[in-house]
């Protein structure tokens, strides 16, 4: 399989990342026998240039080193994206850090419409239905109110998975149930303004949010931006697992590549599961690894199970 794949950065962190994420997708094309074109780019404008864009515009996938890069709003336009996917679930990977405490996983997935005219309401819609019917997750509509509920309504109905149930929460209702019952909040369906109260609070909440990363949706290709780590992280210690994780679904959701997709999660478990952290997540005693390290453990990972399927 041949295909294109950017990735973006506009500061050293993000070149960083990027090393990283380029190394496992090599490590990857490798292991199961694809050709990935990978290209990397820098942009530190607001308006991305004409160069960049015609790259991105042929591309299968765009990975962003960060979801507050400069150029994101410019090139989501650009790309005509309309719903956003913020995937807060990471407890499979790693033991819960969730502020709620030790044994209250968050798991969410906030699907949001980043516009309010219905094309971008259906959108979002249909990415709720199916993430909630894929994943076996309750599906949360946060309703509007005023002129947008109608259209709304509407969305949802003509949206509607018979196989899934919806049921309704208020919005000055979704933060308590969360804290009282965080893993059963499933996927949250939201207009543009719950999504804009909601989204920020529950990455808070969430107690890892470089372990995240959002998903674009629109009239092109898919765009992926890593959630950012803290400002005061430099350098290697930099955490790679939100844009690995962003990889991860990129193999799966856009490539189609279950088993190469399987294969990354494995090694991020693996690799976490046996104590090792980058310093942002590190709790006391465990070791603590740079990202090229934490990338070559991974791709050691990748290569092992590619050597087992060859064999098979």
């Amino acid at each position: 399989m041949r295909e294109k794949i950017v990735l973006l950065y506009e500061d050293d962190n993000g070149k960083i990342l990027c090393d990283v994420a380029s190394r496992v997708l090599t490590a990857v094309s490798l292991s199961f026998g694809h050709s990935f074109v990978v290209s990397v780019k820098c942009c530190r404008e607001e308006e991305i240039d004409d160069a960049t864009l015609d790259v991105c515009m042929e591309a299968n996938a765009i990975l962003c080193t960060s979801d507050q890069m400069l150029c994101l709003d410019s090139l989501m336009s650009e790309l005509y994206c309309n719903c956003r996917v913020r995937d807060l679930r990471y407890d499979h990977l790693i033991d819960n850090r969730s502020l709620m405490g030790k044994d209250k996983p968050l798991r969410a997935v906030i699907v949001q419409s980043l516009e309010a005219d219905e094309a971008a309401l259906l959108c979002a819609a249909r990415q709720g239905f199916a993430l909630a019917t894929q994943e076996n997750l309750p599906l949360h509509p946060v309703p509007p109110s005023g002129k947008l509920l109608e259209d709304w309504q509407r969305t949802l109905e003509n949206a509607a998975d018979v196989q899934v149930l919806a049921e309704e929460i208020s919005l000055p209702d979704v933060i308590p149930s969360l804290i009282y019952a965080p893993q059963e909040a499933g996927v949250l369906l939201c207009p543009p303004y719950a999504g804009m109260v909601l989204t920020p609070a529950l990455t808070a909440l969430c107690g890892a949010p470089a372990m995240g990363y959002d998903r674009y949706l629109g009239d092109q290709c898919p765009l992926y931006a890593a959630l950012c780590s803290h400002e005061s992280v430099r350098g290697d210690e930099v955490n790679p697992f939100g844009l690995l994780r962003a990889v991860q679904a990129l193999l799966r959701d856009e490539l189609k590549l279950e088993m190469e997709a399987d294969c990354v999660e494995a090694a991020m478990r693996n690799v976490l599961q046996a104590g090792w952290r980058s310093p942002d997540i590190a709790a006391a005693g465990l070791p603590q690894l740079g990202a090229g390290s934490m990338a070559e453990l991974l791709c050691q990972q990748i290569e092992v199970a590619g050597e087992w399927v060859s064999n098979q």
